[in-house]
């Protein structure tokens, strides 16, 4: 997450984690708990069709038709030869389906898992797994709250002490910080992105293990980090409003051949600003060029779904926001996803190690829609079983 606050802004903005996907109970629960306010989204999708923004039924319906029938076992394919395999898919699904993917999983079409993204065999999605959600008051507060339970007596957090040695054997774990500190416990959790853990040794923010152990590499060849290019304007005036077609409110758009090809407003609020997407191969061009680059081409997108010239584009933009979590050696890019043949790696990489070491984090949970419930879900199924090894030894 990052959620950041300028100054004459109407609405927070996030750089990070932004909807909640789906009425996730383990998120809602803290929601809840915390007194955020979550507003449901517009559901509705206009994609550009020719020269004309027209709406798009049931988007995510058809998503979810195609992942049911993909395969579930047997030899994987990439997605893009599971699409080249469906001879009789209208052309505007195919794309639909390509940029859902490449946007949303921010994983490649050529290198995606077919197998991981299936979902052949289960319950049709309800309306409430389908919905997504905002926190108006932006996502750090569920951040916040989290922070607010720990107990002080009982646990420190510490910020700035960036962790780049782990030595363990069964029962020990002794961890050193780039600045020097040491900390021993019987057990560690670890919630670092799966690009942290593949960072080569050396590089900033890397964690280095003695021993390195080897269920947790071979876990990692199954996974990749996708990029993602996410810029959040605001502009002296919604000049949008006036080129959407009669009809329900929309808050997601779509131009599939422009650099930036996914736009959402800040619907259902009423607000000046709007956020520019792009996932996969498009993000890793676009995070390759310079800052006023990806500016362009986000004016190029603008142009090509709301017809509005590039030079009055930049006169109405107030200001704009953007993060680099490609390049964070932190996070080392946006979120994960398995690549052919590793639709059992986030499973894998969340079995404990000699009881000792164990893994948390979006990277470890494929079953749950979106980053910040699967981090919560396996963060704490993370701690239940430190615990109960701890349990057994007390």
């Amino acid at each position: 997450m990052r959620t950041e606050r300028p100054a004459g802004w109407p609405l927070p903005v996030e750089l990070g984690a932004e909807f909640v996907h789906g009425r996730s109970e383990e998120l809602f629960r803290i929601v809840d708990d915390a007194g955020l306010l979550a507003v449901r989204l517009p559901s509705t999708h206009l994609t550009l069709q020719g020269s004309r923004l027209r709406y798009l039924p049931d988007a995510w319906k058809r998503f979810d038709d195609l992942t049911r029938r993909m395969r579930t076992s047997g030899h994987d394919r990439s997605v893009a030869e599971f699409l080249h395999a469906q001879r009789s898919l209208s052309r505007l699904d195919r794309k639909l389906f390509s940029s859902f993917v490449e946007g949303y999983d921010a994983a490649p079409v050529v290198r995606a898992s077919e197998q991981s993204l299936s979902t052949a065999g289960q319950e049709p999605e309800t309306p409430d797994e389908r919905a997504q959600f905002r926190i108006v008051s932006g996502y750090d507060g569920v951040i916040r709250w989290l922070r607010s339970r720990l107990e002080s007596g009982r646990c420190e957090v510490r910020t700035s002490a960036a962790v780049s040695q782990v030595r363990w054997r069964r029962g020990r774990v002794d961890v050193t910080t780039a600045g020097g500190e040491g900390h021993r416990a019987r057990r560690a959790i670890f919630t670092v992105s799966a690009g942290v853990l593949q960072a080569p040794p050396g590089a900033r923010g890397a964690i280095s293990f003695d021993p390195d152990p080897a269920p947790v590499r071979r876990a990692l060849t199954g996974i990749a980090m996708g990029d993602v290019v996410r810029i959040v304007l605001r502009f002296r005036e919604d000049f949008w409003s006036d080129k959407l077609p009669d009809g329900p409110l929309t808050g997601f758009f779509h131009s599939f051949s422009a650099p930036l090809p996914t736009w959402w407003s800040a619907a259902p609020v009423e607000a000046p600003m709007l956020t520019a997407w792009a996932g996969g191969p498009r993000a890793t061009h676009l995070l390759a060029s310079s800052p006023q680059s990806r500016l362009d081409a986000a004016f190029a997108s603008l142009g090509s779904l709301f017809g509005i010239a590039r030079r009055r584009a930049r006169r109405l933009l107030v200001a704009a926001h953007f993060h680099d979590w490609s390049r964070d050696p932190f996070f080392r890019g946006a979120y994960s996803y398995q690549v052919v043949g590793g639709a059992t790696a986030p499973s894998r990489l969340a079995r404990p190690i000699e009881d000792t070491l164990f893994f948390a984090g979006e990277a470890t949970i494929a079953e749950i829609s979106g980053t910040v419930p699967a981090a919560v879900v396996s963060g704490r199924r993370a701690a239940r079983k430190a615990l109960s090894g701890a349990d057994r030894r007390s």
